[in-house]
């Protein structure tokens, strides 16, 4: 290679150059073109780096990790290969002359790859920077460094969750000298967390800007009003044209001591509507300030603005059912309402069956709305069959539930999710299984739906019966006793893990330690460890139907990702025996306390005796019967899986899981050859992320209304939108596998080595941080709330403790009520 093809200066370098610059010296050099303050340097360019992978045959090294998905060992070989292979003496030479030419005392190092800084994915710190380089030969390191991260596992985890092909990305290395920074930040264009297009979100803080990037600091907040009042949207005419710049919100982490002076922050403002008007669309800034000039670092699109256009949203809803919401924590997708509708179907069935009317028009799913309420109460009318519901509550306590579920109900469902080779049946032969395994999920739940009744009210029956004999302060205690102890199937669920758990232990301490540490694929290299797989396989072909999130085609059961049977596998191995609640004996004792006191009526503590065994016959048929109704479900996903595989591969989709934004009729009707024009799928799909966004705040709000009050904490809104679960602390890197899919992320700070959890955070709390944090970008493009900067979080909020986070406005209101089990809490949720 020739020196020419090994570095580029920037101020040589345009947009057009990305496939040699990489997006960050793309957009560098065509910033320089513009004019505008950039410090001077140069691109070790994509060519460069891909003849020294081809010397270190980088394709042949990683090929089985990265087919196998093995991100740790992938990251771990490719760290080695970078940091200790010989370099090409063509390329060690020409980055030598190149460093010498700049003639900078000190640089900065940044990784600019092919595939980022663009219109539709930012990775946010997916790759590596190195500030402030002192010499030549830490160049040199520093360059090696950010071309083994872009095999990070953070960014070959980012890379396959978007179906970008690894080896097809390619990096350059971006050289600069080194600003001494008075402050640094990060200017939006668009206000990314109040979604104001009028407005602009600046961040800044003393020093270099990796504080604010990083979110080790808070930093200075302030909001800029870029349009006047009134004005049009983002593109409306001419920097000059879009009226005078004001600043209309300060929020400073050192009162009296602001880290920019208003001549700087509008200065900055006119260059960042300068970049926006270049390139297009709003822009990500990264600046700095030294000595009173403004230094301009990096420029990007902003990927995480909502979309302008929204599909039609039916208006809040009245009387949804509370207890259905706690079985649905997030709002269902698309797709979903294909097995959600199966749901309100068996309600129906049950309301007739007990002898309501119910019009044809509340029965039926109208085909063309995708964002309909599915939780609502449907519009009821008593009949005169009404008069016969207590007859059939009461041959309900008269039959073995059980009985009943493990015959024919149990039978059709076995039958249904059975499963089989999707890739060997046709598009519409697919369709009809799917349709299937939907109308037996459907009608066995109205079946079990209208045995339902005799549970509620015999739950409350036995309420009523221990409060009025031992009184309301008492019967909580006694009542807990009572119905304690009781075994199903998902008790033994806890139980088979625990044992897997134990042959885990006792297997030796490669395989613990490499189950404990996330490195599963290293338990294939022995005999002991293919033994720990295989018993997971056995508990996964038992019990991996059960749901995760939610009874959602788009969240997968534990077979269909069984990531969170591994953590809850990790937690099982630190406990030496499962709790034992002593159910039996509490059981008999609180028999005798209120037996003693219904004595005096004849007969009346025989029936209390036997409504408790009904309750608690009718609790184990509750929850075995929910549990065998998961196994449709499990089966649809498969289903589901192959049929959006089908989509993508036939260049219909992004991702195959972009199936989930499709509707019913949609899906079926594409894979069948009925699929619109590209353009308009693009739009289409673009439409639904940006309305789901919006359904699913909503919901979360709905959940939480008379959640009660506690004490809130206030921070930085980092990422908009709403929701209430339990926070799960995280002190460090060491503590990733504590966090369970739903939680809320709360930690000091995160630096992009966290970001795969966001995958699994449904909101993240951080003591430090601001709204131009990595965490707070990949949050957004996450579309999960974010509230950084709320000071003292790690140390006011209990692990386990219910929180409301709200991202909109930087609030975390800490809730009455926790969860500090262990993971057999978590699996004991039915």
């Amino acid at each position: 290679m020739s020196p020419a093809t090994i570095v580029h200066r920037l101020s040589e370098l345009s947009r057009a150059d990305l496939p040699t610059a990489g997006g960050k010296g793309a957009n560098l050099g065509e910033m320089i073109r513009l004019g505008l303050p950039v410090p001077p340097g140069f691109v070790v360019s994509t060519q460069a780096y891909a003849e020294q992978a081809r010397a270190w045959g980088l394709a042949e090294r990683l090929g089985a990790q990265l087919a196998a998905s093995d991100d740790k060992a992938a990251a771990s070989a490719a760290e080695e290969l970078f940091r200790s292979g010989a370099m090409l003496a063509s390329v060690e030479g020409a980055i030598r002359a190149a460093h010498r030419e700049l003639g900078a005392a000190r640089v900065a190092v940044r990784s600019s790859a092919t595939a980022e800084d663009l219109a539709d994915a930012s990775f946010a710190g997916q790759q590596e920077t190195f500030l402030d380089v002192a010499s030549e030969d830490e160049a040199l390191a520093s360059v090696r460094r950010c071309w083994a991260s872009l095999y990070s596992p953070r960014a070959l985890h980012y890379r396959r969750t978007r179906g970008i092909s690894h080896l097809s990305v390619e990096i350059a290395v971006v050289v600069q000298q080194m600003v001494p920074a008075e402050a640094a930040g990060v200017l939006f264009t668009v206000d990314p967390v109040k979604q104001r297009w009028d407005w602009m979100l600046l961040s800044a803080a003393p020093g270099l800007g990796e504080a604010i990037v990083s979110g080790h600091r808070r930093g200075d907040t302030y909001r800029i009003r870029r349009e006047p009042r009134g004005g049009g949207g983002p593109q409306a005419g001419s920097p000059a044209q879009r009226g005078a710049l004001a600043i209309v919100d300060r929020d400073l982490e050192s009162p009296g001591r602001p880290a920019l002076g208003d001549a700087e922050l509008l200065e900055l403002s006119r260059l960042g509507l300068s970049l926006e008007a270049h390139f297009g669309c709003p822009q990500d800034v990264e600046f700095a300030v030294a000595s009173g000039r403004v230094f301009l670092l990096q420029s990007r699109p902003i990927t995480t603005l909502g979309a302008a256009e929204l599909e039609p949203i039916e208006p809040a809803p009245t009387g949804t059912m509370d207890e259905a919401l706690e079985r649905f924590p997030i709002a269902p997708r698309p797709l979903d309402r294909w097995a959600i509708k199966h749901n309100l179907r068996a309600f129906i069935h049950a309301l007739r069956h007990m002898g309501f009317a119910v019009s044809d028009a509340d029965a039926q799913e109208p085909p063309a709305h995708v964002w309909r309420e599915t939780l609502l109460l449907p519009k009821l009318r008593p009949t005169v069959r009404l008069l016969g519901a207590p007859a059939k509550l009461a041959a309900c306590f008269n039959h073995d539930l059980s009985a009943w579920w493990n015959g024919e109900p149990l039978s059709r469902l076995l039958a249904a999710s059975q499963p089989v080779d999707c890739t060997h049946l046709g598009d519409a032969e697919l369709i009809e299984r799917a349709d299937h395994v939907a109308e037996v999920y459907g009608d066995v739940m109205g079946q079990r739906f209208e045995r339902g009744p005799s549970f509620m009210l015999g739950t409350a029956a036995l309420g009523l019966a221990v409060r009025l004999a031992v009184g309301k302060a008492r019967a909580p205690a006694l009542l807990a006793d009572l119905l304690g102890g009781i075994h199903t199937r998902t008790s033994a669920a806890n139980r088979a893990l625990f044992r897997v758990a134990k042959q885990a232990e006792s297997a030796g301490p490669d395989v613990a330690d490499a189950i404990r540490s996330g490195r599963t694929g290293d338990l294939r290299a022995t005999e002991a460890g293919r033994a720990c797989l295989a018993a997971v396989d056995a508990f996964l072909d038992e019990y991996g139907h059960r749901e995760g999130v939610g009874p959602y085609l788009s969240t997968p059961t534990w077979k269909n990702d069984p990531e969170p049977v591994w953590c809850l596998l990790r937690s099982f191995m630190a406990l030496s025996e499962l709790p034992d609640d002593g159910g039996g004996a509490r059981r008999g004792a609180a028999l005798l306390e209120i037996e003693r006191r219904l004595r005096w009526v004849p007969g009346l503590a025989r029936a209390f005796r036997a409504l408790t065994e009904h309750v608690r016959a009718a609790t184990v048929f509750r929850e075995d019967s929910h549990f065998d109704l998961t196994r449709p479900l499990s089966a649809m996903q498969t289903l589901v899986a192959e049929l959006g595989r089908r989509l993508h591969d036939r260049g219909l989709l992004p991702t195959a899981t972009d199936v989930f934004q499709l509707s019913e009729q949609e899906a079926k009707a594409w894979l069948l050859g009925r699929a619109p024009p590209k353009e308009e799928i693009e739009a289409l799909l673009k439409r639904r992320r940006a309305t789901y966004q919006v359904v699913n705040t909503r919901w979360q709000k709905q959940r939480m209304q008379g959640g009660g009050t506690g004490d809130e904490l206030r921070g930085t809104g980092a990422s908009s939108g709403v929701v209430r679960a339990r926070a799960r602390l995280v002190r460090g890197e060491h503590q990733f596998d504590r966090l369970r899919p739903g939680e809320i992320l709360v930690c000091s700070y995160t630096n992009p080595s966290w970001t795969p959890l966001f995958a699994l955070a449904a909101g993240v709390v951080t003591d430090t941080g601001g709204a131009g944090s990595h965490a707070a970008i990949v949050a957004r493009e996450y579309g999960i709330p974010a509230v950084m900067g709320a000071s003292g979080a790690t140390e006011r909020i209990a692990d386990g403790q219910q929180l409301l986070v709200d991202g909109t406005e930087g609030l975390v209101r800490l809730l009455p009520g926790s969860d500090t089990s262990a993971a057999t809490g978590v699996l004991a949720q039915a």
